[in-house]
């Protein structure tokens, strides 16, 4: 019988936190963690049958996946502080925005394989979109479908070369902020109309959440098809279409999302 294989995760922040529920949850793995934060480590242990380490060290040596769950600017220095316990089969996945793979096989000496992933708020919540790297030619095919696994426990992976890492982070990374700012809008309009706010609130969720649904269900259907499907002709919805097209909003967008992406290359000069 094959050994169950284990995750540790260096920092249990929102992120790490979410991601160890959802593999907690899936029972293929067992899971570890290490932050400085003991109240984090026991309430996932509670939770989610976490196995608590003292140190970076500890953890590294027990486990068989070490997911890099800190600040950026951070990982350079844990990499170096647990390199002696690397080794061939171990892999070292790193949720660290804007760290490339290159700087983590040069911390770690080329030890063992690099993974680096890039999920997002969602994965709170079990519906992330995440980005896997296996540009790193020491994976092997075994490797790959494991760090998948793990990760298809909190929603959506896709593999994508590094190189098309910041597109990924632009638009998906940030992507949600992009949404609740449109929903924060459509609160303050729903407001101006009389709702009360909890009502609101879930009306304006759920709006989102069914158009998604809808959208999915429709794979083959653009989304241009889905909108103009409810515009009956000389109604009431193509003229607040044309109203946003007046006020330049698909533009707007557009340009924000462009902004983001630039300052995304820049920290990643700056991380590298």
């Amino acid at each position: 019988m094959q050994k169950m294989q284990t995750v540790g995760f260096i920092g249990c922040g929102n992120m790490g936190s979410a991601i160890i529920q959802g593999i907690s949850k899936s029972q293929n793995f067992k899971v570890a963690g290490y932050d400085h934060n003991a109240y984090k480590l026991e309430k996932l242990q509670k939770e989610c049958g976490l196995i608590i380490c003292q140190s970076e060290e500890e953890l590294t040596k027990l486990v068989d996946i070490i997911v890099i769950a800190v600040k950026p600017y951070a990982v350079q220095a844990l990499v170096n502080k647990i390199m002696p316990f690397l080794n061939n089969e171990k892999i070292l996945c790193s949720i660290a925005a804007g760290v490339s793979v290159e700087t983590i096989k040069q911390a770690s000496s080329s030890l063992c394989p690099v993974v680096v992933v890039m999920p997002n708020t969602p994965a709170m919540v079990g519906e992330a979109c995440t980005a896997l790297c296996f540009d790193d030619t020491m994976l092997s095919f075994s490797q790959k479908e494991m760090i998948q696994t793990i990760f298809n426990a909190v929603g959506t992976t896709v593999i994508l070369p590094e190189s098309f890492f910041s597109e990924f982070s632009t638009l998906i990374g940030s992507g949600p902020a992009f949404v609740f700012y449109m929903q924060e809008a459509m609160m303050e309009a729903a407001i101006r109309l009389g709702f009360r706010y909890d009502d609101a609130k879930k009306l304006i969720d759920q709006l989102f959440v069914g158009s998604a649904k809808l959208a999915q269900a429709n794979a083959h259907t653009d989304h241009a098809r889905l909108r103009l499907n409810v515009c009956s002709p000389k109604g009431t919805t193509i003229v607040g279409m044309n109203t946003l097209d007046k006020n330049t909003v698909r533009g707007a967008i557009i340009d924000a999302i462009l902004a983001t992406y630039d300052r995304n290359l820049e920290l990643i000069k700056k991380n590298n």
